[in-house]
């Protein structure tokens, strides 16, 4: 599946090795459902950071804790060579003009560079969040077992993760939502929210 240049150097930037992007596969729950996972309440075991806008050299902060979390909530997997690797929610036809039947959200497997910087270039160029220090992204574990989000919040930014995804009425409900209802979303999508229903339900697509 082709990805736009754009999205390739701003993943490059922020230190991400591109690997593929994945197949829209029934196993992998689509990244405009794991998204919603910010609605799931403390009962779903959620865990993560919050760091105070005012709190001195943020990003380096924010990066730290990132790894610390998902290292210890099981994101990465180890490549061939020994790196880190993850999936991250990628817009792949960088598509400026708002419109969302024009984005293309996919999974891409990315391994970590030996210098990387989420809060710093990856949000400010946009790959990973709405400017330097504001991160707004999802990544998942290659098993899809684990997802982390991140996010900012008026009282700070910060991540959290949880586990096991398919276990989530939310998150079915929402694929429930975009494969029947959200007709201006991209008719991929729609039909791999079908896919992954399908396959943690047992209901017929």
């Amino acid at each position: 599946m082709d990805i736009a240049q754009e999205a390739l150097d701003k993943l490059s930037a922020a230190g991400f090795a591109f690997r593929g992007v994945m197949d829209t596969r029934g196993d992998l729950p689509p990244v405009n459902v794991a998204s919603f996972v910010s609605n799931l309440g403390p009962e779903s075991g959620r865990r993560g950071f919050l760091l105070a806008h005012g709190e001195e050299d943020l990003g380096t902060r924010f990066n730290q804790e990132w790894e610390r979390l998902a290292r210890d909530r099981g994101l990465f997997s180890t490549g061939a060579d020994g790196r880190p690797e993850f999936l991250v929610g990628v817009d792949i036809a960088q598509d400026d003009s708002g419109e969302s039947e024009l984005q293309s959200w996919r999974w891409v497997r990315v391994a970590l560079a030996d210098h990387w910087d989420i809060a710093g270039a990856g949000c400010e160029n946009r790959i990973l969040g709405a400017g330097a220090n504001n991160p707004a992204f999802i990544m998942m574990s290659p098993d899809a077992d684990v997802l982390v989000q991140g996010g900012y919040w008026q009282d700070g930014i910060g991540a959290t993760a949880v586990s096991e995804p398919n276990r989530f009425r939310e998150l079915r409900d929402h694929a429930r939502r975009i494969a029947f209802e959200f007709d201006w979303l991209e008719p991929e999508v729609r039909q791999w929210a079908e896919r992954w229903l399908a396959q943690v339900t047992g209901e017929e697509a």
